[in-house]
């Protein structure tokens, strides 16, 4: 008995069907007819929407006027050399979403820009600090640092 839904036996390569992102015959015929007539189309419409329409109005306003995103954000100064700025900003930022004057969406990228800035300055600090420590260990004659081997194993080791 033959299966209906599926007329080709698994594995079967030859009859994969139509490619994906092939357009159907009559999409192809509606895109056409369409381009041939966009204009006068578009005119009608939107005289149809100016003399009152509700429904054509707002079928054609998220087409003429399409959602803003990505727009900049006046968030005044945010200080971020420091630990300290950091936390200021940062308040300074939540002050503005609990008022309203930003939106919480804003307000969250621009935290994960802070927090990627305060990763960096973290990272600075540390670099400096091991710097300053392995300097100091170097320079002392005798010290840990000054008989490590190049194997990274301390030859003046005991128990």
């Amino acid at each position: 008995m033959e299966r209906k839904g599926r007329p080709f036996e698994p594995g079967n390569r030859f009859g994969r069907g139509r490619p994906r992102g092939s357009r159907n015959k009559r999409t192809l015929m509606g895109r056409q007819i369409l381009d041939a007539h966009a204009e006068r189309l578009i005119r009608t419409a939107m005289m149809t929407a100016l003399k009152g329409d509700a429904p054509m109005l707002r079928m054609l306003l998220p087409y003429i006027l399409p959602r803003q995103r990505n727009q900049p954000v006046n968030t005044g100064p945010l200080p971020m050399g420091t630990a300290a700025e950091l936390a200021q900003s940062s308040e300074s930022l939540l002050k503005k979403v609990s008022s309203g004057k930003i939106a919480p969406s804003d307000a969250r990228e621009i935290l994960a820009l802070m927090e990627e800035r305060r990763k960096i300055m973290e990272a600075e600090q540390f670099e400096g600090r091991l710097r300053v420590l392995e300097e100091r260990a170097s320079s002392k004659p005798g010290s840990e640092a000054a008989s490590l081997q190049p194997g990274g194993i301390s030859s003046s080791y005991t128990v």
